[in-house]
């Protein structure tokens, strides 16, 4: 007994301290829902009925208990490029006298490249038959864009957050067929920004520059359902709801030649939309299997982000603090997606996969922030069984991006930027899976 129980607090320990160490990391990328919790199931689009290992708590908790006890460690590499091609025309913001000759006007490329490293940590504890607890530690919603101190200056130098979920469940088996889980979703983002702003006429040495810095955490749910037609074919629905992150944090100016202007009552509301995933899973031979998620995103609760107390300066070049509103009228998605897996033998199983996923923004809002496009996925990814104890999942994959179109205007700048964003992105990744 006082080995289980020995064995059971080392399990906890490196699952929080791989929790800690996944908080501790940027998850970032120019994506804003993230899709990269797991590297089995990137690799198979079977999301809500697969039930292969502890991953399936963020999928579909109701999996659970079909598990072991066991810990999934997974890291996935994300390497893209947003390449923006058109103009910026930005008006100088503190009138000088003589009146300025005229705005920056300008038209040219500029890229960024937001790689990121995205670690998760699951874990799954049956007891008692028809019961599992689970816990999983994953990024979940973030974006990342770098353009430098370039062509879009004046609308977006960077932007980036940090992003964290915990999310704890219980499942609970109602008969051979069917089986529940929910739970709670502890949810942390961060978010910082920063562009250059045109108060002098001399050149970018007269550029100031704005800054916002803010995060918060919130609470949201999940629940989902599993239904077992038999040994071969099964079926998964699987809710994550809406969370409004209400973030706080700093916003400040600082007044090229003058000084630096803050303030500590910076408010920033980010909604995170619901969602609801239906997937089914079938073996056509012993070999072979095919599976399949469709997914149902509500974005339309995104309408604008809002902020209040963002730190600027008036026409006399003194601090004020206003309010700001970026509308966004995002729409709701359905996304869709079908995998299978080949058992080559004892030791290797094969995965394969295409996924699309259109895009929620629309091109009367879309911004160099968010300049996401239609993307369609191709994944493949490889399970080998190391021993009785230890599996290797190894994935990747590359994401085709449609041209997206950028034609809007800073509301805290007035900076009209007008043009297109071509993005590509490759991922690879790996996880770990330990039966304990």
């Amino acid at each position: 007994m006082k080995r289980e129980m020995g064995r059971n607090k080392r399990i906890i320990a490196c699952a929080l301290i791989f929790g800690v160490t996944a908080w501790s990391l940027q998850a970032e990328a120019s994506g804003y829902k993230l899709e990269f919790q797991s590297a089995a199931t990137l690799a198979d689009s079977g999301d809500a009925a697969v039930v292969e290992d502890a991953g399936t708590n963020w999928y579909n908790s109701a999996g659970l208990v079909h598990l072991p006890q066991q810990l999934a460690l997974s890291g996935i590499e994300i390497y893209q490029q947003t390449k923006f091609t058109g103009s910026v025309v930005a008006p100088n913001t503190l009138p000088t006298t003589p009146l300025p000759p005229g705005a920056f006007n300008t038209t040219g490329v500029t890229n960024s490249y937001p790689n990121a490293f995205l670690p998760a940590m699951h874990y799954v504890y049956p007891f008692k038959e028809r019961w599992a607890v689970g816990l999983s530690v994953v990024p979940a919603w973030g974006l990342m864009e770098d353009y430098g101190n370039a062509l879009l200056r004046y609308n977006l130098n960077r932007i980036y957050t940090k992003t964290i979920d915990v999310s704890p469940s219980v499942a609970m088996k109602i008969n051979e067929q069917w089986s529940i889980g929910l739970g709670p979703d502890f949810h942390y983002f961060s978010v910082q920004s920063k562009n250059a702003v045109r108060t002098q006429v001399a050149g970018t040495a007269g550029d100031s520059l704005s800054k916002f810095s803010a995060g918060n955490w919130n609470e949201g749910w999940h629940a989902g359902v599993l239904f077992r037609v038999n040994d071969a074919t099964r079926f998964g629905l699987n809710y994550r709801s809406k969370i409004v992150m209400h973030l706080r944090g700093y916003s400040d100016f600082g007044l090229y030649g003058v000084g630096l202007f803050e303030t500590n009552q910076f408010k920033l509301n980010i909604p995170l939309p619901p969602t609801t995933s239906l997937s089914f899973y079938h073996d056509m031979t012993p070999e072979w299997a095919m599976m399949g998620t469709v997914a149902y995103d509500q974005w339309g609760v995104v309408k604008a982000y809002n902020a209040q107390n963002y730190q600027s300066i008036n026409l006399v070049g003194s601090p004020v603090l206003i309010a700001a509103s970026s509308p966004q009228y995002m729409q709701n998605t359905l996304d869709w997606g079908l995998g299978t897996h080949y058992q080559l033998n004892n030791q290797w199983m094969l995965r394969a996969n295409v996924k699309y996923e259109p895009t929620p923004t629309k091109n009367a809002y879309r911004d160099v922030n968010f300049p996401d496009g239609n993307k369609l996925g191709v994944q493949i990814g490889a399970r080998y069984q190391i021993n009785k104890k230890l599996m290797l999942d190894l994935v990747y994959g590359h994401v085709f991006v449609q041209t997206a179109h950028i034609s809007i205007q800073n509301p805290i700048t007035a900076t009209n930027t007008a043009g297109h964003v071509n993005t590509s992105m490759d991922l690879a990744g790996a996880q770990l899976v330990w039966n304990i």
